[in-house]
């Protein structure tokens, strides 16, 4: 299976022709191919029996190359005198029964449906020149001869670059005029650009069939991108992107080739050309270090672990290449929806597609090491998928990665690279009615996987042992069933904007609601507003809730819960003494200034906890300040060793459950 890249790097148009441009030369003709590169596809579409007409025919060999293998009906024109003199001078003694005319290619002089071929190599590129009005209207002239002179069935074959004003004026005239359009990638003109030490840029054929026009008629544009598939496009835009994304790719290979990009974030996204799914991510990263042992290497990393910070952050996968002291480092993320049946199968099918973006001088013969974290890849099974008003398509999951234990898994479509709500699973034996044993798999409450859920948990030493909670954000409900479990005088409410995201919760992650845990389905701002005005109070109110708006800096929580006036209305909401423990994910740093300044104006005391590794960090805001702040960091850390001591009894386990070494290194008054 051939791979396609998709969704590369964006560079802009002018800057992949200005690259071409720069690089051609006097030898233009050459980046298209010469007959060898491009007989697989001119024989699969024209037939020897074929009367073809080859308009701006210059100088190029194409026809004679043609005719010499049982072409023999071919017509040559171009408005240079000169040329056709040169060439019939150049071929009529070798090749008598090719003919040569000098012709306005925007006025023929042939008759109606005289051929049944149009061979138009890179005439189309030369004539469009820009896509001005001036331009545009003399293409149209030359469209309308091809047109008449072609014979329904007949198919007009253009080899092209497909700068994109051509591409869109080619898939605009055609198929309006009732035409059907294929658009074939000719990857052999590639490879002899590439073999010859020049950039590689793509090169297209334009199979375009002339139909009788009939109304009501839907376009047919289809695209075969790779040797084995052929795919209908569902519209021009999206057969432009396509072309589009193999234009991006030749551009990115020549960058990867020519110089470093250290410091830069770039990705590749690899797809099944039959379905159009994405099956690979390959990440793209240069180490700082120049001098490292291994010039080029391939990491492929295992089932469910893309989305640890080592694998799925820029920083993260900079200190991967450094540990693995690779010069480039080629990070390959496996998708959730795709199978894959070990490493030497990931290895044979991407091994020529990495070589592709192997830094310069490497030499042919390189043996690339392909690097994992063992042997084993993992493995995940889909247990249930579904759709959310509010969060659009999910799935839960279960993931076994390595040597760790098998995990549950929440994740938004939308954002996969996210994992919205985690649980550790356990298998529990029990003894049957007619004996014998029986298994199950079950949820461990124990777990929290979420460094930041910890965090939050940290806080609750901090309040009355029995306690009143609001939790604002459920999701799968691990951090409302860790309380639930180990803090058995508080009593928790649970609020969750979705109804989908309960059921989730409850079906798939054990979440049990009963008289010391509740859930309301609702919008968490309103529910707030609703508590100030019943006089209801809480000790601790809690926010865990992601924000649907990807256009802020700020994935959690949603703008609206930490809006100045908003705090004042959840002090409102809080017992004397009361405690506001927000997540807050945040990297634009000018919106997480604003946002601390406003919780400070509010809240007398605040207290971070960043979470090493992760951009969440969790502020601790207190209703009751002290005369010195460093009281309430001293009293926090103390109430940590009180908590880690309880957790640690009814966990029966011997180790702490926090890292106090780590917690005090990171925790700062603001």
């Amino acid at each position: 299976m051939s791979l396609i890249p998709k969704n590369v790097q964006e560079f802009s148009s002018k800057q992949y022709w200005n690259t071409f441009f720069s690089k051609r030369g006097d030898k233009v003709f050459e980046w298209y191919g010469e007959y060898p590169e491009l007989c697989g596809i001119l024989h699969k579409y024209i037939r020897t029996k074929d009367k073809i007409l080859v308009p701006g025919c210059g100088s190029s060999t194409i026809s004679a190359d043609l005719c010499k293998v049982g072409y023999k009906f071919i017509t040559n024109v171009d408005n240079s005198e000169i040329v056709i003199k040169q060439m019939q001078e150049k071929y009529s003694s070798g090749l008598p029964d090719m003919k040569w005319l000098q012709m306005d290619i925007t006025s023929l002089s042939f008759e109606n449906e005289e051929f049944t071929c149009v061979l138009d190599k890179a005439t189309l590129d030369a004539l469009m020149t820009d896509g001005s009005s001036e331009v545009v209207s003399f293409v149209n002239k030359y469209f309308a001869e091809v047109s008449r002179v072609l014979r329904v069935g007949g198919r007009f074959v253009c080899v092209s670059l497909l700068q994109e004003h051509i591409l869109q004026h080619v898939l605009n005239w055609f198929p309006r005029n009732g035409w059907m359009l294929r658009i074939c990638r000719c990857e052999d003109a590639e490879k002899s650009q590439s073999d010859s030490g020049n950039f590689s840029f793509p090169v297209f054929v334009v199979v375009c069939t002339k139909f009788k026009q009939m109304p009501n008629t839907t376009p047919v544009i289809e695209l075969q991108l790779d040797t084995e598939t052929v795919q209908r496009a569902d519209s021009a835009e999206r057969a432009v992107q396509s072309v589009r994304e193999l234009q991006q790719y030749a551009l990115l290979r020549h960058t990867l080739h020519s110089q470093r990009i250290a410091g830069e974030d770039t990705s590749v996204h690899l797809c099944d050309p039959k379905t159009g799914q994405t099956r690979y991510i390959l990440h793209i990263v240069d180490s700082v270090k120049k001098s490292n042992t291994i010039k080029f290497a391939v990491f492929i990393v295992p089932h469910g672990r893309e989305h640890e910070w080592m694998f799925g952050s820029a920083k993260g996968r900079e200190k991967l290449a450094e540990s693995a002291a690779a010069s480039r480092l080629i990070v390959v993320h496996l998708m959730r929806d795709q199978s894959y049946h070990n490493l030497q199968a990931i290895q044979d099918e991407l091994s020529s597609k990495v070589m592709e973006l192997a830094p310069s001088r490497l030499p042919s013969h390189t043996k690339v090491p392909f690097l994992s974290v063992g042997e084993d890849l993992g493995s995940r099974k889909e247990i249930t998928r579904g759709h959310s008003q509010y969060s659009g398509d999910y799935i839960v999951e279960d993931v076994q990665t390595p040597g760790a234990p098998k995990l549950r898994r929440l994740i938004f479509l939308d954002n996969q690279n996210v994992v919205q709500s985690e649980a550790k699973l356990k298998t529990v034996r029990e003894k049957k009615k007619k004996g014998g044993i029986k298994e199950r798999v079950t949820i461990d409450y124990s777990f929290l996987s979420c460094q930041h859920h910890l965090a939050m948990v940290a806080g609750l030493g901090l309040t009355p042992p029995v306690s009143d909670l609001l939790l604002i954000g459920l999701g799968g409900g691990p951090l409302a069933a860790y309380i639930h479990k180990y803090f058995q005088k508080v009593k928790v409410t649970a609020v969750d904007l979705d109804p989908a995201m309960v059921n989730v919760a409850e079906e798939w992650f054990g979440f049990l609601p009963d008289s010391r845990l509740k859930v309301d389905i609702g919008d968490g701002v309103e529910y707030i507003h609703k508590v100030a005005e019943s006089g209801n109070k809480f000790n601790v109110i809690m926010f865990d809730v992601d924000s649907k708006d990807s256009s802020l800096g700020m994935s959690c929580p949603p703008q609206a819960f930490v809006e100045r006036s908003f705090l004042q209305v959840v002090t409102s909401c809080l017992k004397e003494r009361g405690l506001l423990i927000v997540n807050l994910v945040c990297r634009d740093q000018q919106l997480k200034a604003s946002v601390v300044e406003d919780v400070k104006m509010v809240f007398p005391v605040v207290l971070c906890q960043q979470i090493p590794e992760e951009v969440n960090c969790v502020l601790f805001c207190y209703l009751a300040g002290q005369k010195n702040p460093e009281n309430h960091k001293v009293k926090f850390e103390k109430s940590l060793h009180t908590v880690n001591e309880s957790l640690r009894q009814q966990q029966k386990t011997s180790e702490d459950i926090f890292d106090f070494k780590e917690i005090a290194e990171n925790l700062s008054i603001l």
